[in-house]
Order: structure tokens, then sequence, then C-alpha cells
């Protein structure tokens, strides 16, 4: 080979390892917690540039999800000079940047720029508790152009020329109006299309006035109310009806200056209606609920925000108590005692020590002398909660029996490792702990609640009342009895926290 040839062919060697070294970037593997769940991940590493220089150390790498760049939002944004704000309360990002504001809801399609609803590609997500962004709709939006280097894997946002001032002025006035909040652009902007209309869906009031001061996000279900009355919120009284599907709030005081009476119907996922009554010593706010409903109340930007969740984006400990029987259905009789009557009083005494405690949240099946139907107490079990227990009185055709059992079927663990036995098994032994009764064991049999139960689940006897002693320790011990429950739940959900 002459001198000519060996040159060219270490020419064209250099060449090809200099582009395949430049065209590969390192994989990165990842674990992305998002949406209750772990997500593996494994793909080239992404860039973002400003300008061409890209930024480094970032606490949350960019990543690519369903096609889609998602950034950190504060840490990029502000970078090119934006103002960003978390909006924990409501889970929304606030990008400011001239006088443009553009507002992202986590996990929702739409996203609002100056108030106009636009359609994401991509959802923003809370991942490894970092708030992502979808990249290009948010530079585009804030007016900067964005370049994709293939090759690299960076996308460069040219943030040399400054964007245009975008204002926005409403119909019904010619002074132009700075946006600063969804809520307040929602409640002092009227629609001026009918694209703005639908996405809005502004209520048509008696007082255009009054009606600048309250609004309903429907794409979020969050009631707005313009706090121009000062409210306190140690002023607002909460009463959750979730057995009567409706979540109840008062504020004391007169706001029939401020806002009107008015129902809203978003008939969502959450929420059939919201039914606003203004009276002249409190103002009722009724969410008739299509899902039991938890309630996030808070107050920003002289705003009252009402955000609607389920009860498991609230709580993160949640367990259902059924108090057996009830109504026309007495249950055993004995001693001059019923059986609706004492699980009842077990199950009440339980739920109150578990409101002096706000790591967990206790529901009932019924907290009166009602009789839900076996369906209506598992759904309500499967709908919100991470266990259920079921108190129950035995009887039996001799006297002479005696003791206590619990029962469980299927295992029902939900990933954290809580299965129905080990919920039949603690209760039990605190059972037996409190009342020093005799241990007749977890059984297992094909009862109702326990064969429609789809989260872990124990049917408890206490003992029989058809035996006269344990009769009388039952109809005295009914504290014993809702502290054993109450511990054995304490007890279970520190060894397995459950799994959202």
């Amino acid at each position: 080979m002459n001198i000519k040839k060996l040159l060219i062919s270490l020419v064209t060697f250099l060449l090809l390892f200099t582009t395949a070294a430049y065209a590969s970037n390192r994989y990165i593997s990842l674990t992305l917690t998002y949406d209750y769940q772990s997500h593996k991940y494994n793909a080239e590493e992404v860039f973002v540039a400003i300008d061409g220089t890209k930024l480094t150390d970032l606490s949350m790498p960019p990543i690519i999800l369903n096609d889609y760049t998602l950034v950190p939002a504060r840490e990029v944004f502000e970078a090119i000079g934006a103002t960003v704000d978390w909006k924990k309360d409501i889970e929304q990002v606030y990008i400011t940047y001239n006088d443009t504001l553009i507002v992202i809801p986590v996990n929702s399609q739409k996203a609002y720029v100056n108030g106009q609803s636009k359609t994401l590609d991509t959802e923003a997500k809370i991942i490894n508790n970092k708030t992502m962004i979808p990249l290009r709709f948010v530079t585009t939006a804030l007016g900067f152009e964005i370049q994709w280097d293939s090759n690299t894997r960076t996308a460069n946002i040219i943030a040399k020329s400054v964007p245009e001032t975008t204002t926005v002025t409403t119909e019904t006035t010619t002074e132009t109006t700075t946006i600063t909040t969804q809520a307040a652009t929602m409640a002092a902007t009227e629609p001026t299309t009918e694209t703005a209309q639908s996405d809005i869906q502004q209520m048509s009031f008696t007082s255009s006035d009054s009606s600048r001061n309250i609004s309903y996000d429907y794409e979020n279900d969050i009631l707005y109310i313009k706090n121009t009355a000062k409210i306190n919120l140690n002023a607002i009284k909460e009463q959750d009806n979730y057995n009567s599907r409706n979540y109840t709030i008062e504020i004391e005081g007169n706001l029939s200056a401020s806002i009107p009476s008015v129902t809203f119907e978003p008939d969502s996922e959450k929420v059939k209606s919201c039914a606003v009554t203004v009276a002249p010593d409190k103002t009722t706010i009724v969410f008739n609920e299509n899902r039991i409903l938890a309630m996030d109340i808070n107050q920003y930007e002289g705003w009252l925000s009402f955000k609607t969740l389920l009860p498991k984006e609230k709580y993160s400990k949640i367990v259902v108590i059924d108090a057996g029987h009830g109504g026309d259905a007495p249950g055993a009789i004995a001693n001059d005692l019923q059986e609706k009557d004492l699980t009842l009083k077990m199950a009440l005494s339980a739920q109150e020590k578990f409101e002096q405690n706000s790591s967990v949240k206790c529901y009932m099946t019924r907290t009166t002398d009602t009789n839900p139907s076996f369906d209506a107490r598992t759904s309500l079990a499967n709908e919100v909660g991470d266990a259920f227990i079921s108190i129950h009185i035995n009887s039996a055709t001799s006297s002479e029996a005696h003791g206590t059992e619990t029962f469980c079927q299927y295992a029902n663990d939900l990933g954290n490792g809580l299965t129905s036995y080990r919920v039949a098994e603690e209760m039990l032994d605190q059972l037996l702990n409190k009342l020093g009764t005799t241990n007749r064991n977890v059984k297992t049999n094909d009862l109702k609640v326990l064969r429609d139960s789809s989260i872990p689940a124990s049917l408890i006897e206490i003992g029989f009342i058809s035996n006269a002693n344990e009769a009388n320790i039952m109809s005295n011990s009914i504290d014993l009895v809702g502290q054993a429950v109450y511990d054995g739940v304490i007890n279970l959900f520190d060894k397995y926290p459950p799994v959202r």
C-alpha cells in the first residue's frame, strides 16, 4: 500500500470514528416515580442548552416521555429569565415572562397562556418529586425559538431575541388587562370566542360585578371565590357526608355583596354539581359527588380555592370500619343485648381514636342505626380504603360457647405486603390481649363482605352474646374493643405502609 492510500484510509477511519463518537451519547438508567408507580427509564441522555450553552448540574435530567421532552420547570426557565412559581395547593406551575403567563396543571392535557386554553401534546408530571413540564410547548409559548440537534440530542433555546409583549384585552373594557392567575383570568375575563367559552365554561349571573368574584375550574374541579370579605380559613366549616355522597362547606358571615348564589354542573368523574347558596348569616357550598371526595381549602393572591381530591390523593393511610348489621337487621340477640348496638358503639369508639391521629383517615360504613347493603359496605371500602375491618358479635345455641375469632379469605395484597390474613391475625392478637377472652384462632369463611373485598379485609367476632359472661364483658368493654381496632390498624400501617 502506497503512502497516499494509507493516508486516505487513515483519514476515512478517523472520520468514521469521530462521527460515531459524536452521534452517540451515554445511556442513562433511572427509576422514575410518578402517578403513584415506579417506572424504569433507559434512554440516551438528553441535554438542554440556552444560546448554545448546555445547562449542567440539573437536579433532575431532561427525559423523553411519550416522545416529548420534559424538563425541570424552575431550573430551565429561570435560566432564561422567567419567573417560575409552584402552586402546591392546586398542583399548577406558573411561568411568567414579560407580559406572558403560562399556567400548567399537573396531569392535565390543558394549559393556559394568558387565560387562553391550549392543548398539550404530553402532560406535566411530578417525577421523583420534581415538577417536569413539556419543553417545546413552554419555550414557544414564551416566544422563543427552539432547535433540536439529533446528533448531540440537545434542545437549544434561542434566547437572544426578546419576545414581543403579549397583552389580553377583554370585550367589556377598553383597558388592557394583565393576567396574574388562572382563577382571575376565568373570573374576570368574559369569553370572546366560542372556544374560550367552551374551555372556561363561565356561568351567566344576574350581577356581572359579583360574577367576577366566583369561578369554577371544570378541568380540575376547583371552586374559586375572591376573598373580598377577608374570610379567615378558621371560619370555614367542613362536613364530609360521604355515605350521602356530598361534601358540605359553610362560611360564616354575609357574602351577598361579593358573590351570587349559583350552581355549577361539571358532572365530571368526581363532581356531579357544586351549589353555592348565599344567605345573610352564612354561605353554604355543597359538592354533590360522583366519587367520594376529600378537600383542600387554601387561599393565595386574594382568592380562596376549594380543590376536590380523591381520598387516596390526600390521605396516605385509610381504614374503613364496618359496624355489622343495623336498622331492621339487629343481628344476634341475647342477654338483653343486640349485636347491631354493640358493633356500632365499638366502631364509633375506634373512629373517635382515629380522629385524634391525623396520620390515618377512618371511614365508616355507618355511624347511626342504619343497615347499608353488603354491596354498599364493600363498595365504600374498595373505593377509598387500604384495609377493611367488619365488626361482629357471635352467637350459638349453647350458652357455653365462648371466645374470640377473626376471619379472612383472599390475600388482597395491594403491593405493600399487607394481606387479609395479617389483618385478621393482628386484630385477633389485639382483642385477646385487651379482653382476655379465649383464642378461637384465625379462620376462613366465604362471607360476602370478605368475598367482595378487593383490599385486605377481616371480619372479627368479638365474643358470644349468647354467653352471659362474654355478653357482660363486651357491654362493659366498648372502649377496649375500639382501642384494639385502633392499635391493630396503627401497627399494620407502620409495618406495611400503603402503596399508591
